[in-house]
């Protein structure tokens, strides 16, 4: 196999969480899938936390290559927005694996905690996509961002396929971030 080992361990946990509670996946067994021998595994993912990364790495890359900046937007709020709802619908064919990460996330805080620089580092990644990534406070707008994301992955999950409760929660959200963190959603361009 030539493709990027990270992205075939990324895609084997995804394919695994499809039909396994994350409390019960093991990283043996994503090695196993993605036809990496257990002893490489260690500079690729030591940890489940790790495994977090090149999912959000992942999905991530998924998420630039379908994002077509809208070339009219001088919001950074609607450029968030946009970015958002791509990363959404590159989610939405392993909507079974990320409800069960979900789920297992809420039922084990060490590992999301554990994940937290990961989970900064894929929003600001997003924050980049949407040319949001300015300004002193680029890790603050980061960690909201991220929180406003996850806000919005349980409506996700239950929502159809028009999206309406996601959309109505990321926008609302975004919305409110702008007043919190005085522009904190990105600056005009």
């Amino acid at each position: 196999m030539k493709t990027d080992p990270t992205a075939r361990l990324a895609d084997a946990a995804l394919k695994a969480l499809a039909k396994t509670r994350w409390s019960d996946l093991t990283l043996a067994q994503v090695a196993k899938a993605a036809k990496i021998p257990l002893a490489h595994l260690q500079p690729l993912a030591a940890s489940k936390p790790a495994l977090i990364g090149l999912i959000l790495k992942r999905i991530g890359g998924e998420t630039a290559s379908r994002y077509k900046p809208d070339k009219g937007s001088a919001s950074a709020r609607d450029r968030l927005f946009d970015v958002a709802m791509t990363w959404f619908e590159a989610l939405a064919s392993r909507k079974a694996a990320i409800r069960s990460l979900y789920e297992g996330l809420k039922r084990d805080p060490l590992s999301l905690l554990a994940a937290r620089g990961e989970i900064i580092a894929a929003s600001g990644w997003l924050l980049a996509l949407a040319e949001a990534d300015t300004g002193p406070a680029v890790a603050l707008r980061a960690m909201g961002f991220a929180l406003v994301i996850a806000r919005a992955i349980p409506l996700w999950l239950d929502d159809g396929k028009d999206m309406a409760k996601t959309m109505a929660r990321l926008d609302g959200d975004l919305r409110r971030g702008e007043s919190v963190f005085g522009g904190s959603a990105g600056s005009e361009r």
